[in-house]
């Protein structure tokens, strides 16, 4: 059977109650992605490695105790502190090619905080379209983005 490639594109947008450089902070900074970042409150963390830096590697694996294994694998592109990141990206399961992405994540002064817009430019793998589910998770990934905004931090 050829192997196959499906391309598409989708944008979110949210508005963030907070200044563009803090939110940038919480999206870049390793201990804050920490929180937020990940699979859904049932699912085992794998491998995790996070060097923000151009070309730096980003690592988050996990899933579902004695269930299958969901691999993030990025390369960052290019930041622009308090403004935009890119990053070229892989998602696998059970070590299977899924998707490869360029996805940016722009921040915005807006009308009450930040207007955070990501942009993820994707390529489904060999039949393994999904691209409502990718749009549902990645809306997943933003709501836990904003309770991590919200939640107050203790001072240490």
């Amino acid at each position: 059977m050829p192997r196959q490639v499906n391309h598409h594109v989708f944008v979110i947008e949210r508005e963030f109650t907070h200044a563009p450089s803090l939110v940038f902070f919480a999206w870049s900074d390793a201990e804050a992605r920490r929180h937020w970042f990940s699979g859904p409150a049932d699912w085992v963390a794998g491998e995790q490695v996070a060097d923000f830096r151009v070309g730096g590697l980003e690592i988050s694996e996990g899933g579902p105790k004695d269930g299958f294994v969901s691999r993030y694998e990025a390369r960052i592109l290019e930041i622009v502190p308090d403004e935009r990141i890119i990053i070229a990206f892989m998602m696998s399961v059970d070590g299977v090619p899924i998707t490869a992405s360029l996805a940016t994540a722009e921040f915005k002064p807006g009308d009450y905080g930040t207007l955070l817009r990501y942009t993820e430019q994707i390529a489904f793998l060999d039949g393994h379209d999904h691209m409502p589910q990718r749009i549902e998770g990645t809306e997943a990934m933003f709501d836990a983005f904003e309770v991590y905004l919200e939640t107050p931090k203790s001072e240490s």
